[in-house]
């Protein structure tokens, strides 16, 4: 009896584990569905669901941790029942030939441990999750959620070595890369026949699943192209800088966006100046955001949107900043290019004649048109513009009024400053050398 009960206690403690755990994965999937209402209060447990909110919708959180609480739970659960029925004796049960008795009694231990662990790491969790007394089971579990991540932390960095490594030698293929894109243009056909339904509507839900598909870095501003505040200007200076740009938020950095102080919402400068109160802006500048450059937009916005931030920082895989992102950035790949009176008025990509296209340099490589799409295969660096792909294959930033073969076009500069190309001339052109110049 006592070796009985020395299996009945860990088995009941991994029971009650397991079944907070899948409460908090079930809550997650109900906030993600809509059915539950996300977490307004700021408590330790509130702030748990809400950074496991910010994951892909396709990774379940604690994943690991659940999968080896059941695996642990259904090994005692074993081991247990089979302990029970020898101490009930052999003889109780009356099969056949020699052996039998021990194949069927294991089999049937096996099955009741399985659907035991069944029943409290996902049945009864979807009835807590619905019910009335929910916050209450949240609290309490919320000790047991920690413990769970730090004893499965080994576990967890062993698992994310191994999806590594299996992505690396089988990366995804263009037919999965390019189903998102394929429903989307389906809806959009779909809306164009439709009588029933706005075609802008049908447009702007295209957008919405094609945005699954694209990264933070597809919708970023490059650093190149950031307006900063240099915290060793002078404040006239940098108030010149503010007034004449037309943003509303601005990195205060040193020297470049790698040492950035904050961002600084220029209206509370301006406030004070015109109170005549003394500004220190290193006072006003507000902890940057930090964002991936892999993480995909959906993910990007749940966490801009819990972090109730309109920038952040894209960071790179080396520590440093490739770029800024803005909730505007990420509204555009939905609704399309949203200008307002500081913005010029022009196209990115506009058709000038048959086979001939005018683009802007900073045009996405992603929202070329068909006739004009890249072939990036073999590129380990991914650039995100028109302009940056026609630097790199160049090797260099081309002068105004240069012509450059680029695949299967012919590219003639029409703008540029040092710095980058603002618009070139694209034409499609059947056989053009690797890189020419006129």
């Amino acid at each position: 009896m006592t070796e009985y009960i020395q299996l009945l206690a860990p088995w009941i403690i991994l029971t009650a584990w397991n079944l907070y755990v899948g409460l908090y994965r079930t809550h997650v999937d109900r906030v993600r569905a809509g059915l539950s209402p996300s977490p307004s209060e700021e408590n330790r447990f509130s702030k748990l669901i809400g950074s496991l909110l910010t994951t892909p919708n396709q990774d379940r959180p604690f994943h690991v941790e659940a999968a080896l609480l059941s695996c642990l739970q259904v090994i005692l659960g074993f081991l247990l029942f089979i302990k029970g029925a020898s101490e009930m004796g052999q003889e109780t049960f009356s099969f056949g030939e020699e052996g039998t008795v021990g194949y069927v009694v294991s089999s049937f231990a096996f099955t009741l441990a399985f659907l035991w662990e069944r029943l409290f790491a996902n049945l009864i969790p979807r009835r807590i999750a619905s019910g009335k007394h929910l916050d209450f089971h949240l609290k309490a579990g919320f000790p047991l959620m920690l413990l769970v991540r730090f004893f499965c932390m080994p576990f967890s960095y062993v698992v994310n070595l191994l999806q590594q490594s299996i992505l690396s030698i089988a990366p995804q293929t263009d037919e999965n890369k390019n189903e998102g894109n394929e429903v989307a243009e389906h809806i959009r056909t779909l809306g164009m026949e439709s009588s029933n339904m706005d075609p802008e509507v049908f447009e702007i839900v295209g957008n919405t699943l094609e945005m699954s598909q694209l990264n933070v870095q597809d919708a970023m501003v490059p650093r190149n192209q950031v307006q900063v505040l240099d915290d060793h200007d002078t404040l006239e200076k940098n108030m010149e800088i503010a007034r004449t740009c037309g943003h509303t938020r601005l990195p205060l950095c040193i020297g470049n966006l790698d040492h950035c102080l904050g961002i600084i919402h220029v209206k509370y400068a301006f406030r004070l100046l015109s109170e005549g109160i003394p500004i220190d802006l290193r006072s006003l500048a507000k902890a940057p955001a930090m964002l991936s450059k892999s993480d995909t937009l959906p993910v990007a916005l749940r966490k801009m949107m819990k972090w109730k931030v309109h920038m952040a920082l894209v960071r790179d895989e080396f520590g440093g900043i490739d770029g800024v992102i803005t909730l505007e950035d990420m509204l555009e790949e939905v609704v399309g290019e949203i200008q307002d009176e500081f913005d010029a008025d022009e196209h990115s990509v506009e058709k000038i004649g048959e086979g001939r296209w005018r683009v802007a340099g900073l045009t996405p490589v992603h929202e070329l048109p068909d006739e004009l799409k890249l072939d990036e295969n073999g590129n380990e660096d991914e650039l995100t513009s028109f302009g940056g792909f026609v630097t790199r294959e160049l090797g260099r930033i081309p002068e105004k009024g240069e012509t450059v073969g680029l695949q299967h076009l012919k590219v003639t500069i029409l703008e540029a400053d040092d710095m980058r190309v603002l618009s070139a001339e694209a034409t499609l052109a059947d056989e053009i050398p690797p890189a020419q110049e006129e």
